[in-house]
């Protein structure tokens, strides 16, 4: 009779501490997608903030010398970013719109630059 308790205590605690693991190892894992989801976002946000200083910095030509070759941006032959999918750019008055998109549209912002 003492055996099969012990056998019985086992098994529960073997199932029990089964689970807890598994809890876990979703919870670390969903931890991770996250923080690693995160990081790329942020990644790429400052790369296209970094570009918008540039082009704020250098905007002393209207921006003409700023071109798409497929899915890279070049401003006077010069690599800006990789990875554009859409690219949009309208003057109005002294104010240059640009709508610019990376990563299959994933990160997308709209970018209004002073020209005089």
């Amino acid at each position: 009779m003492k055996k099969s308790v012990v056998l019985v205590e086992v098994i529960f605690s073997i199932v029990l501490f089964s689970i807890i693991i598994i809890g876990s190892m979703k919870m670390i894992f969903s931890i991770y997608k996250t923080n690693n989801n995160k990081t790329f976002q942020t990644h790429n946000n400052i790369k296209l903030e970094a570009t918008r200083l540039f082009l704020i910095k250098n905007n002393d030509n209207n921006l003409t010398e700023l071109n798409i070759n497929n899915t890279d941006l070049y401003f006077d032959e010069d690599l800006l970013l990789t990875n554009v999918t859409k690219y949009e750019s309208t003057q109005n008055n002294n104010i240059q719109t640009i709508k610019i998109c990376i990563e299959d549209d994933k990160i997308c912002q709209t970018w209004m630059i002073n020209t005089q």
